[in-house]
Parts: structure tokens; C-alpha cells; sequence
């Protein structure tokens, strides 16, 4: 039996692979929670899903420009798909800085860095929830759009409110980060008030060290309230990151 290996085909899966691949190492979302065999088999199953045979000539140069076409548009799709996502990190770490817990961070093998306890406890009940609710779904469909939009031979014609848009997700990211992580922050900021009167009216007795159990005591017992905001939180995060991908598509094309 002899084996045909279509090279247009095969062109066009490599092509598509590129876009997914660069899309899933730019992600906050599917770059941390997933291990690399996870990501590679990821890549592969959606790049053989979302390829089409190339028509175009096989050339060298072709083949460069094409590939930076699919690097280019996976990157700006995953990195700013991405970036409203992180707002539940940047929450826990304002818990953790105002509750003196900050001075406790550990490695977190998902993000490859140094995060503290709330900031790493909140990203991963965010990743579950964001999984339990299809937003792995969520991102896929946004891949197939871009293929719509984008072929993985077509062209791009930047605009450039790209970057005003990376801006204004950034600036969304921080305000949803401040409100959602407000119940303790204003709990904490309480007992500070709280220990500054304490300081002005016994100043012989050790207010820093009666100051820190008591912040973590408040973080621990506001957290709750802070989890109760998570769902609705995640609810409109999953509703920016639909429409993230179609402003980003828009200026791209």
C-alpha cells in the first residue's frame, strides 16, 4: 500500500498548529493550567481541526510570512483574551499585601513564579470555576472564529486601536481586581484604624506585633465574603473575553 502525503495539507496543519500553539503559550488561562503534554496534545488535536489545504504556492518566503501571520494573531488572541483573567490574582495579592501575608508567598508550579497564599488561592478556584462553567469552550470557538476571520494563509491589516484596547482590558482588570477583593481590604483597613487608635492611647504596648495575627485573623473571616463575589465575577469576565476576541478579530482584519 502506498502512503500520499498531501504537502498542502500537511502546509495548512502546520500553519494552524503555529497559531494555536502561540495562543496557548501567550494565555494567562490555558498557559498555566494545563501541563505541557496537555498544551502539546492541545495543539495538535486543534491544529488538525482548524486546517485547511494550502492553495498558494509552497514557497520559503511564503511560508515565513504566513508563519508570523499565525504567530502574530494567536499571540494578540491569548495574551488579550487572557488579561481580564488575572484580575483574580491581582485581588488575592491586595488581600495579601494588606494583611501582612505578602511576606509568606510560595512557588506556584502553575505560573512558574512566586505568589501569596490568596493570590494563588483565588487563581485556582477561579481556574475551576472558569473550566466548570465551558470557558475552555469559550476560547476554542474564539479560535475557530479567528480561522473565519484570518485564514491561516490570509493577511492582517493592524489597526491601531489594538493597543487601546490592551490598555482599557488593563485598566477593566485592575478596577475588577480592587472591587472584588473590597470586602477585605475594608475589613482590614478597619482594624488598621483600629490599631492606630490602639497605639495612640497605650503606646507602651506592642501594636505591631498584636497587629499581624489580627490582620490575618480579618483576612481569613473576609475571604468568604470575597468568594461570594467570584461567580458573579467570573460571569462577566467570561462575557469580556467573548467580546475581547471579537474587538481584537475586528482591529487584526
Amino acid at each position: 500500500m502506498d502512503l500520499v502525503i498531501d504537502a498542502s495539507w500537511i502546509a495548512g496543519m502546520l500553519l494552524a498548529s503555529v497559531r494555536i500553539a502561540t495562543f496557548v503559550v501567550a494565555s494567562p488561562i490555558f498557559g498555566s493550567a494545563i501541563p505541557a503534554v496537555g498544551r502539546l496534545a492541545l495543539v495538535l488535536v486543534l491544529g488538525y481541526s482548524f486546517a485547511d489545504p494550502v492553495t498558494t504556492e509552497l514557497t520559503f518566503g511564503f511560508l515565513i510570512v504566513a508563519g508570523f501571520t499565525n504567530v502574530l494573531v494567536g499571540a494578540v488572541l491569548g495574551y488579550l483574551t487572557g488579561l481580564i483573567f488575572t484580575l483574580f490574582t491581582v485581588a488575592g495579592g491586595l488581600i495579601d499585601f494588606t494583611s501582612t501575608l505578602s511576606a509568606a508567598q510560595i512557588f506556584d508550579p502553575l505560573t512558574r513564579s512566586q505568589n501569596p497564599i490568596f493570590g494563588r488561592f483565588l487563581n485556582l478556584g477561579a481556574l475551576a470555576l472558569f473550566f466548570v462553567l465551558g470557558g475552555d469552550r469559550l476560547l476554542i470557538a474564539g479560535l475557530a472564529t479567528s480561522f473565519e476571520a484570518v485564514s491561516a494563509t490570509g493577511t492582517l491589516a493592524v489597526s491601531s486601536g489594538l493597543a487601546d484596547m490592551g490598555i482599557k482590558l488593563l485598566s477593566r482588570m485592575m478596577i475588577a481586581a480592587v472591587e472584588l477583593a473590597m470586602p477585605a481590604i475594608a475589613a482590614l483597613f478597619v482594624v488598621e484604624v483600629l490599631l492606630g487608635i490602639a497605639s495612640r492611647f497605650a503606646p507602651q504596648a506592642n501594636v505591631f506585633l498584636i497587629g499581624i495575627p489580627a490582620k490575618i485573623v480579618t483576612a481569613l473571616a473576609s475571604i468568604t465574603a470575597v468568594m461570594l463575589l467570584v461567580p458573579e465575577t467570573m460571569d462577566g469576565t467570561l462575557s469580556i473575553i467573548r467580546d475581547s476576541f471579537r474587538d481584537a478579530l475586528g482591529f487584526l482584519t
